[in-house]
């Protein structure tokens, strides 16, 4: 009869160990896909940069202000993929 309180205890420990590590898996997921993502990306724009220049050198203010442009906002990925990994870490929904 006192085993019960005991047992629904560990249950509700049990449960929020799960939760924490199934917060701290998707946050870890988050954070390095949202990293992988943008590497790619980074890489991708850049090669097509020096494909450009190499294709027509006139163009290299304007190509490099696309690059720019382009690369600023793939990395606006990488941080927001690192804010929300965040949040699911510390607020735990």
């Amino acid at each position: 009869m006192f085993e019960l309180p005991m047992i629904i205890a560990a249950a509700a420990t049990q449960a929020a160990a799960t939760a924490d590590a199934g917060a701290y898996i998707g946050a870890g997921l988050m954070i390095g896909g949202g990293a992988v993502g943008a590497g790619i990306g980074d890489g991708v724009v850049t090669s097509q940069l020096v494909a450009g220049l190499a294709r027509q050198p006139e163009a290299r203010g304007t190509l490099t202000t696309w690059m720019f442009i382009g690369v600023g906002l793939i990395e606006a990925y990488a941080v927001i993929a690192l804010v929300f990994g965040i949040i699911v870490l510390f607020a735990k929904p």
